[in-house]
C-alpha cells in the first residue's frame, strides 16, 4: 500500500489548517491535494491529468462533503462502488454537523466523520496508527 495521503478539499484555508495539522501529528508522508469531486475520481482512477500518476492508492482519503462539480457524497458513492478503491479509508472532514449528513456518510461506508474545523486529538490517533502500520508492512 502507498504511503501518501488524498486531500480532497476546494477551500484554500482549510486545506492549509489541515496539512499543518497533519505536519503536527507527525505525518510526514506525501499528502496530495485535489480541489473538487471530478479531479478526485480523476486522480483516483489515474485518468485525465492523471494518466501518468504511478504512487498507487492513497493510504487515506480527507474528503470534504461540499465540494464543486461532483459533492463528496458522490466521490464516496463512486469510490466505495469500484473493487481497487473500496478498502481505502476515508474520513469525512466537514463543516456539516447534520445528523442526516453524518447518517448518509455512514450508510456510504465512511472510516469517521469529523466535524470542522479540526483538531489534533479528532485525527492524531488514526494518522499515528496509519504511521505504525506503514513501518510495520
Amino acid at each position: 500500500m502507498a504511503s501518501q495521503l488524498l486531500l480532497i478539499e476546494d477551500d484554500e484555508v482549510a486545506t492549509y489548517l489541515t496539512l499543518k495539522l497533519l505536519k503536527s501529528c507527525g505525518f510526514g508522508a506525501e499528502v496530495d491535494v485535489v480541489r473538487d469531486g471530478i479531479e478526485a475520481m480523476q486522480y483516483l482512477t489515474c485518468q485525465g491529468p492523471y494518466v501518468a500518476r504511478t504512487t498507487g492508492n492513497p493510504s487515506l482519503i480527507l474528503l470534504d462533503l461540499k465540494l464543486p462539480h461532483l459533492d463528496g457524497f458522490e466521490v464516496l458513492k463512486q469510490v466505495r462502488s469500484q473493487p481497487a478503491l473500496s478498502c481505502i479509508p476515508i474520513f469525512i472532514l466537514s463543516a456539516s454537523a447534520s445528523d442526516v449528513d453524518i447518517y448518509r456518510s455512514n450508510l456510504l461506508g465512511i472510516s469517521k466523520y469529523i466535524v470542522k474545523p479540526l483538531a489534533t486529538e479528532d485525527i492524531a490517533p488514526e494518522i499515528s496508527q496509519l504511521l505504525s502500520s506503514r513501518t510495520e508492512g
